[in-house]
């Protein structure tokens, strides 16, 4: 197996540091004597962190930066959903899919994450859309989680799809050293009593599902006889070991204990939520009650030191502790943090504390003093073309 050395990092308190990788594994990691190795890279003395991990994502939102948003800019968050969200999903073909897969997962490497558990949406090209996904991170060399948003708002049609492709995605992914799939869902307020109940008899796999994102998920629960979208979710099956609950911020008294003692992970979203005017998680109160919390950016980018920053002081540790055991329980395995055995993944800074190298599974797939900038050019170029092809659609034009 092919040993590769990185020399002269810094950590801790800034003393010089070695990494031997053997494959995709981090196989030793010392301050002096550095071993022999098939090849060295130098890290220049620069500091040095674990790869970041993106525990909530939508890559299918990557081309929403190159739109312009409807005027007047729509207040309500349903409304949000409906003239944006909802049909930019629809329009997304296979190219379109393509390309933001491709912008996004970019923008992930420049942020320095290598890692991404991301939710997909297209009603209109449902079959195999997953795959796409798949095939364009294995190409940049990051790790990702696939999950296909089903959900009864595009017809029934459209659902079953859904729940095939998710079906076959998990089964498909099944151990593979860099993909995996759960079973996506999109909200509860999304999904009737009945195809929630269908989903939970459908696979033993964890859920990944948008959870009491705004007030309007808690009322849709309440209004179907349920004490809050965790009593719905519970009642229904979907509550168990491992299942991903995008944001939380509108959380009833008792939920807490039953996310805790169902092992599911609250993935906290601060930018979406910030943007969208829907509040914030009680992370504090949340991690008192032992549920585990990770970060996640909601189709914001990938910058998840950003991410870090507005999450306060519980910001670091969701993004070091939190997806670093989400991102290990998903695959199996050492995930997201610097020490033997784990998956080598680790990135450098420069001065200005942007990425300057990043290492995904013993590879250095970024190296900013050295990108090219023709590609980024024809990146950039392709990205926006197909942009365009979806504003006009949606009638959404940048």
């Amino acid at each position: 197996m092919k040993k590769t050395l990185y020399l002269d990092g810094r950590c801790g308190r800034g003393e010089p540091l070695w990494i031997l990788t053997a494959g995709s594994r981090i196989e030793s990691m010392g301050h002096e004597f550095p071993p022999d190795a098939d090849k060295s890279v130098s890290l220049e003395g620069r500091p040095l962190l674990p790869g970041m991990i993106n525990a909530h994502t939508h890559l299918y939102s990557a081309l929403a930066g190159f739109l312009a948003w409807p005027s007047p800019r729509p207040e309500d968050f349903r409304e949000i959903l409906k003239q944006v969200w909802w049909k930019l999903d629809r329009a997304l073909d296979e190219e379109s899919i393509r390309a933001s897969a491709r912008m996004g997962l970019f923008e992930a490497l420049r942020h320095g994450t290598t890692t991404i558990v991301d939710h997909h949406s297209s009603p209109s090209h449902v079959e195999g859309s997953l795959d796409i996904l798949a095939e364009e991170a294995e190409r940049m060399g990051l790790k990702l989680v696939l999950a296909f948003e089903s959900s009864d708002r595009d017809g029934e049609d459209v659902f079953h799809a859904s729940v095939q492709e998710n079906l076959r995605a998990i089964e498909t992914y099944s151990g593979h050293e860099s993909l995996r799939a759960i079973f996506g869902l999109h909200a509860s307020f999304t999904l009737s009593d009945e195809s929630l109940r269908s989903c939970a008899e459908a696979s033993d796999a964890p859920f990944h599902i948008h959870c009491a994102e705004s007030e309007w998920d808690l009322v849709d629960a309440r209004e179907r006889g349920f004490d809050s979208v965790i009593d719905r979710l519970d009642k229904l099956g979907i509550l168990r070991p491992g299942t991903l609950l995008a944001h939380g911020i509108h959380l009833a008294e008792g939920d807490a204990e039953r996310i805790r003692e169902a092992d599911c992970r609250l993935i906290h979203c601060p930018q979406s939520n910030e943007f969208n005017g829907l509040g914030r998680a009680d992370v504090s109160s949340l991690s008192d009650d032992g549920v585990l919390l990770g970060l996640g950016s909601d189709g914001f980018g990938s910058g998840m030191l950003k991410e870090a920053s507005l999450a306060s002081a519980e910001g670091a540790r969701l993004l070091g502790e939190g997806n670093a055991r989400i991102a290990s329980d998903l695959f199996g395995r050492n995930i997201g943090r610097l020490q033997a055995g784990a998956d080598a993944d680790f990135i450098t800074l420069d001065e200005e504390g942007g990425v300057a190298q990043c290492v995904s599974s013993g590879k250095l797939v970024f190296d900013a003093s050295e990108s090219n900038s023709d590609a980024l050019q024809k990146l950039g170029d392709w990205a926006r073309g197909e942009a365009s092809r979806l504003g006009e659609r949606i009638g959404l034009e940048g």
